[in-house]
């Protein structure tokens, strides 16, 4: 694994929650912020903010488990490989409809504020 620096969220963006990881959307946007929070870095973000719980949820994923993911300095191919490994098609198709379809709104306007493509 390569050591990842965390992204500083006081000057700059995370990543869009429409970006995947492995085949995860949102998956790559919770890493920058979890690693974000636990380097201080997390500005006006909240690392666990209600899509990122409902994503968590349906994958069957808990954010303790999350958290101890990216403290054990998981790269993104390790956290990838983490969730490839832990959850089923099914989990990993409902949390994709859940960022992608049922907060597709709010998917909207995070794309706008950030400047993120809007689809």
């Amino acid at each position: 694994m390569n050591k990842i620096i965390a992204p500083d969220l006081r000057t700059k963006f995370p990543r869009s929650g429409r970006q995947r990881l492995g085949q995860f959307v949102w998956l790559a946007r919770l890493a920058d912020k979890v690693r974000a929070e636990q380097a201080g870095t997390l500005g006006d973000y909240t690392a666990f903010c209600e899509v990122s719980l409902g994503f968590l949820e349906r994958c069957g994923v808990t954010p303790e488990a999350f958290t101890a993911l990216v403290k054990a300095d998981a790269d993104d191919d390790g956290v990838a490989r983490y969730f490839a490994e832990h959850v089923t098609p099914e989990r990993r198709d409902a949390a994709n409809r859940w960022v992608l379809v049922d907060n597709a709104e709010d998917l909207q306007e995070q794309a706008r504020d950030e400047g993120y493509p809007e689809s």
